[in-house]
C-alpha cells in the first residue's frame, strides 16, 4: 500500500487541481460561460483596444455598421449608460464594420466617449460569428461570456438593467 501512497496524493491532487484550473481559466468559446476570445483592433482615436488587457472591467462588446438603422437607434442608449455606468467598471468596445472615416464621423455626430474600433478585414467579426448586427456580447470581468443578443436595445433602462447584474 505505501508504494502506490505516491500516486493516490498525485492523482488526488489532480483530481482538484482539474476544476480549480477549468474555473479559473475556462474554454474559449462564443457561448454563455465560455472565455471570449481575444483581439486586438485599431481605435478611431489611434491607439489599440486589446481585448485581454480590458480584463478587471465589465465588458459590452457592440458590433455594429453606421448603415444600420437599430445600430445608430442604440448608441445615444449606449453613450448615456456608458457615462452612468463607467466608474463602476463598464468599458464598451464599439467594433465598427465600415471605414476608420466612417466610424469616426458617427462617433463625432453622436458625441460617442467609449472606444470605437474598426473590423475593416472582418477577421474579429468572423470569429466572433457575426451574421446580424448589432450583436451585443457582455463579458464579466473576467472575461468570461455572460450574455450574448442580437438586436439592438430599444432604452437606456433596459440596457443598464442587463449591465448591473454584472457592475
Amino acid at each position: 500500500m505505501r508504494k502506490f501512497l505516491p500516486l493516490i496524493i498525485v492523482l488526488a491532487a489532480l483530481a482538484i487541481a482539474i476544476p480549480l484550473l477549468s474555473y479559473l481559466r475556462p474554454p474559449e468559446g462564443l457561448t454563455e460561460g465560455k472565455r471570449a476570445p481575444d483581439f486586438a483592433l485599431p481605435a478611431i482615436d489611434g491607439g489599440e483596444i486589446k481585448l485581454s488587457g480590458l480584463r478587471g472591467q465589465v465588458v459590452m462588446l457592440n458590433f455594429w455598421s453606421a448603415g444600420c438603422g437599430p445600430c445608430r437607434a442604440e448608441m445615444p442608449y449606449m453613450q448615456e449608460v456608458y457615462e452612468e455606468l463607467r466608474d463602476e467598471g463598464l468599458t464598451i468596445v464599439a467594433v465598427n464594420l465600415d471605414s476608420p472615416l466612417i466610424a469616426a464621423a458617427f462617433a463625432q455626430e453622436y458625441g460617442l466617449t467609449f472606444p470605437v474600433v474598426t473590423d475593416t478585414e472582418y477577421d474579429v467579426s468572423l470569429r466572433y460569428e457575426v451574421q446580424y448586427i448589432p450583436k451585443t456580447l457582455i463579458l464579466d470581468r473576467r472575461g468570461i461570456i455572460r450574455f450574448v443578443g442580437v438586436g439592438s436595445f430599444t432604452s437606456a433602462a433596459q440596457l443598464r438593467g442587463l449591465l448591473t447584474n454584472w457592475l
